[in-house]
């Protein structure tokens, strides 16, 4: 364990012990480091109290710092780990609630076949969220959208309709097919992609104004209010299979859809078991022909 991640624990926990507890290590050792980096500062980082340790608040900027090297070294740990033993390695992939719910339990249990011992870790996370966690590279890729890509290296994999949902006793669920026109003031409920992705650039592009009336960051919570009769929504098909909610579904005529991919670091710089994992899931939607 290095001594950055020692002193980050320790101003984590503001105690000494359990730092200690958490680490596996003993009160004296974590003691020591402590001691050791306050003595090479030339100043000491923390006040002891009689309920711990608190951090000294001109020292914040150092544990800031502290937090960055932490996360480095666990990235640099990770990697190398990986690189050794590309079948042993740990995939950590953010996702949005869609292809959490539809693509990633079969396409994992189909990865985990050929590479038993590649273990997952796995977050749910809108998409700015998870640009955050790939940033400070809490996550090693993940699933977004070509709009919501941000300008970073982008791997397509599908194209996904958008859908209009309405409740059953609507005057859009009256017709086979609606337009971008039909939405416009419409009592509407803002799914948790918001105005700054496709919906919101259809809308922007065509001059459609819906009434907002609820903004929720769950698609499944959209769904149960749209089901209650509050407004209509538009969602992706891929999140309206075998949904539990007694909603209309109608395509657009004017086609619109969402693309669908993979978006990490360049792909030449990712562990080998990443790049695996990425093009078994290019191969893996192909042979399922799902979308």
């Amino acid at each position: 364990m290095d001594k950055y991640e020692i002193i980050a624990t320790v101003y984590r926990e503001k105690s000494i012990s359990k730092a200690a507890e958490k680490l596996n290590y003993t009160h004296s050792a974590v003691s020591q480091t402590v001691k050791s980096f306050e003595s090479k500062l030339g100043f000491p980082i923390f006040r002891r109290t009689k309920y711990g340790v608190e951090p000294n608040p001109y020292c914040e900027e150092i544990f800031r710092s502290l937090e960055t090297v932490s996360l480095e070294l666990e990235h640099l740990e990770h990697t190398a780990d990986n690189l050794r033993n590309p079948d042993n390695g740990i995939i950590r992939i953010g996702t949005i609630q869609s292809i959490s719910y539809t693509w990633l339990p079969a396409m994992i249990y189909s990865f985990s076949e050929r590479y038993p011992h590649v273990k997952f870790e796995i977050v749910v996370d809108g998409f700015q969220g998870l640009h955050k966690r790939l940033y400070r590279r809490e996550v090693d890729l993940i699933f977004t959208t070509s709009v919501a890509a941000y300008e970073r290296p982008f791997i397509p994999i599908c194209q996904d309709d958008l859908m209009l949902v309405t409740p059953l006793r609507h005057r859009l669920a009256e017709k086979l097919n609606v337009t971008l026109q039909d939405v416009d003031h419409e009592p509407f409920i803002l799914s948790a992609d918001g105005l700054e992705y496709e919906a919101g650039l259809l809308f922007q592009m065509n001059d459609i104004s819906p009434e907002i009336q609820y903004s929720l960051n769950d698609d499944f919570a959209v769904l149960n209010m749209v089901q209650h009769g509050f407004g209509v929504s538009i969602l992706p098909k891929l999140l309206l299979r075998n949904i539990p909610f007694d909603v209309c579904i109608r395509p657009f005529t004017e086609h619109i859809y969402r693309t669908l991919g993979i978006t990490a670091k360049s792909k030449d710089s990712l562990p080998l078991v990443i790049r695996m994992f990425i093009e078994f899931a290019e191969e893996w939607h192909k042979e399922q022909h799902v979308q």
